[in-house]
């Protein structure tokens, strides 16, 4: 007997489709009384917490809105709300400063780098100063310069 010439028909088993169901059921009562532990749970967590740290509570809608699981992805995977960047770019002193259009299309057209897994980042990094190297501002530094030109050399995954 082979796979594409079976010599006698499947049957359907009505008591294998019985169980499936039951089982499903049961994973949907389960995860039903998961969230209702969870939330008995919390809540005197949160009081506690709130009591000991002297804040205010918030409105008990926004405390149970999130109760489905947590995976450790979730935990690990980091979040940048709020978070300033650590590049500080220098002060310009120069009151005439500005970047020319054709400075920023020139380094999207010919520096792009996508963040994809064939793109080297060392060499578009060397394109990209060998570029910036070829113009000078007076009264700017180099670093300046070239902070202010990185971000239009990035795009897509990249940015």
């Amino acid at each position: 007997m082979t796979r594409r010439n079976l010599s006698r028909q499947l049957l359907f088993d009505k008591e294998i489709d019985r169980t499936v169901r039951r089982n499903q059921r049961e994973i949907r009562r389960s995860l039903r009384y998961m969230e209702n532990e969870q939330e008995n749970d919390t809540q005197p967590l949160i009081e506690e917490m709130a009591k000991n740290q002297g804040n205010r509570l918030p409105p008990a809608s926004k405390v149970n809105q999130n109760l489905a699981p947590r995976t450790m992805y979730d935990y690990a995977k980091p979040s940048l709300t709020g978070t300033k960047s650590s590049i500080v770019r220098p002060t310009v002193a120069a009151n005439t400063f500005e970047l020319k259009p054709n400075t920023i299309q020139m380094i999207q057209q010919f520096v792009q780098f996508d963040g994809l897994q064939d793109e080297d980042p060392n060499a578009h990094l060397a394109n990209f100063l060998e570029l910036c190297d070829t113009f000078k501002i007076n009264g700017v530094s180099d670093d300046a310069i070239r902070l202010r030109l990185f971000p239009f050399s990035l795009k897509n995954k990249a940015k």
